[in-house]
């Protein structure tokens, strides 16, 4: 009968709201009526117009004496009336650790400097109902539940393990290099240069198929095709033909070649110094005429390479002097600091360890 009347009291508290100049202030609670201990949601609700300065009342640790405000206090605010009036809630989880009739008062709100008093509120915490004879079997609280592990909660302590393994790793490669001071050794590998007749060859060949000899360019055709002609013979003869004007080389040439076998190399540098400088129109058998000419030089003058020479030699092995001082003195320096640094992450990831598991 007692807590029947403690209700009927408790409900009959009045629930008005306050609201002055289009300012509304409400207080609400989620239940009424609760067992000790038990939590439950204290909202204030303040409507204004939009724009309008709201201050709540900073409460600590209690609402009233023996009411607990349990963290966190969240806020909301809503906008209605296209956007000309706000809703601005203020909610609190409170709770009480003993049976009695807590009385709240007007809540008091400043608008833009103005007070404004919510509703009053009353909650009732009642306790059980122990039947006499019943005290000890009354137990304390529970142990905690041993909640599973969440990938979230192990990532960074994977992430200093890695690390951890990393620096491990880096630091006892560092110390071996310190302690063995090898020679430091080091392979190559030399290819064999391509013969200067070979080259020339071939890039005669790709003009040709590029349609070199029939190109309505004369003067590009017989550029490449004189260019190609100029550095076989720098690196047949040996001298810097790619510098030398046509007469310069020929003489070059007549040094060391009949005169007779320069005889069509001369017909085709003539006719390519009047395409280039007098802008001369050779005939287009002419062309093919020359090209042929050109390949024949080539193969006339070439310098036969035996096969051996030609293939790719034997690794070589270049052995350099043992590493300076400051070298080993670095790799000693960066294998300590990687050392410590390796200790402090191994520290640091048995330490999360422990207070995650135990």
């Amino acid at each position: 009968m007692r807590r029947f009347f403690l209700y009927l009291f408790v409900t009959l508290v009045p629930m008005g709201f306050a609201s002055a100049q289009n300012v509304v202030v409400q207080a609400q609670v989620d239940s009424m009526m609760m067992w000790i201990g038990q939590q439950t949601g204290l909202h204030i609700e303040v409507t204004c117009d939009a724009g309008q300065d709201i201050v709540f009342p900073s409460y600590r640790d209690t609402i009233v004496e023996g009411l607990e405000i349990i963290p966190p206090v969240l806020t909301d605010t809503q906008y209605v009336n296209n956007g000309q009036r706000m809703t601005v809630k203020r909610s609190y989880t409170v709770t009480c650790f003993d049976s009695t009739l807590i009385y709240i008062p007007s809540i008091p709100v400043m608008v833009d400097g103005e007070e404004y008093q919510s509703n009053r509120l009353a909650l009732a915490f009642t306790t059980y109902d122990i039947p006499e004879g019943e005290e000890t079997k009354i137990f304390g609280p529970k142990d905690n539940m041993k909640a599973p592990v969440r990938f979230y909660e192990i990532r960074g302590m994977m992430l200093f393990w890695i690390l951890t393994a990393i620096a491990v790793v880096l630091a006892v490669y560092l110390f071996v290099r310190y302690r063995d001071d090898k020679p430091i050794i080091r392979k190559i590998k030399i290819e064999p240069k391509v013969p200067a007749h070979v080259r020339a060859i071939s890039e005669i060949e790709d003009l040709r198929k590029a349609g070199g000899p029939h190109n309505e360019d004369a003067k590009a055709y017989y550029t490449q095709l004189t260019d190609i002609l100029r550095e076989y013979i720098n690196d047949r003869f040996g001298f810097n033909a790619t510098e030398m004007t046509s007469y310069e080389i020929l003489e070059r040439l007549e040094e060391s070649q009949d005169k007779e076998s320069l005889s069509e190399l001369r017909d085709l540098l003539s006719t390519s110094d009047m395409v280039k400088f007098a802008k001369f129109k050779p005939m287009l058998n002419e062309n093919d005429r020359n090209l042929v000419c050109a390949l024949e030089f080539v193969n006339g003058t070439k310098v036969e390479i035996p096969d051996t020479e030609l293939q790719p030699r034997e690794e070589e092995t270049i052995v350099e002097m043992k590493r300076s001082k400051g070298a080993r003195t670095a790799l000693l320096v960066t294998g300590l600091a990687l050392s410590v640094a390796g200790a402090v992450f191994l520290v640091y990831a048995v330490l999360k360890l422990y207070y995650l598991f135990f």
